[in-house]
């Protein structure tokens, strides 16, 4: 990854804050945005004014979806800064040129995408669950794997900074709904609480999605 490095090192990058718009649906890229620092997240946004998460995506994975290829000329969803996120932003054509001379960075880029794309199968099994018990087992198990950060020295557990209202949303329920099926998680000794983050046991809760499925 070295060569990657160097690479997006040597076009211009951008900062955004928490929360901040990186992209528009239907807006057109100036570039191929790599992410160097953070997490950005990719969602629609409903008829009724819902707002429904797409996928997360972390540092050295490439934005939007398609572009880097030339697969699309414009952003199919929204993108915006998950966390505070420094981007670079590289043109079309030299970050596609290298990723074709390539082979490990390709090897690489390929591997982190089927990554996002077991991920993604993993949150469309979450929404299918038809109680919302299930959604949120799944939907949990997904956000941690994503954007959960492991608390050592267990490699079995993982720390996940997100609030009800964001996994409300994720899935379409009531905050309230959220609310009181994550407490059954809690009470299961699947997962814990605390100021606005949880810490999800992985083992168990593997076990438990296993025997749901």
């Amino acid at each position: 990854m070295e060569k990657f490095t160097e690479l997006i090192q040597r076009y211009p990058s951008e900062n955004f804050a928490k929360g901040q718009t990186i992209l528009l649906k239907d807006g057109i890229p100036k570039a191929v945005y790599v992410i160097e620092q953070g997490l950005v997240r990719a969602y629609i946004i409903t008829h009724d004014g819902a707002e429904r998460l797409v996928a997360v995506h972390a540092k050295g994975e490439d934005i939007p979806a398609g572009f880097g290829f030339s697969l699309t000329d414009h952003s199919e969803y929204f993108y915006e800064a998950y966390t505070k996120c420094r981007i670079r932003l590289v043109p079309q054509p030299a970050f596609e040129q290298y990723l074709k001379s390539n082979a490990t960075a390709m090897y690489l880029w390929h591997k982190r995408a089927t990554q996002l794309l077991m991920a993604t199968f993993s949150r469309i099994n979450a929404l299918e669950q038809p109680k919302a018990s299930d959604k949120i087992a799944f939907m949990m198990f997904y956000m941690a794997n994503q954007l959960g950060v492991q608390l050592r020295p267990s490699k079995s557990r993982r720390e996940l900074a997100v609030t009800q209202q964001e996994i409300a949303d994720s899935l379409g329920l009531t905050r309230e709904t959220a609310g009181a099926e994550l407490k059954k998680l809690e009470l299961k000794h699947l997962i814990s609480h605390s100021r606005k983050r949880y810490v999800l046991y992985m083992e168990r809760l593997s076990k438990y999605l296993q025997d749901r499925s």
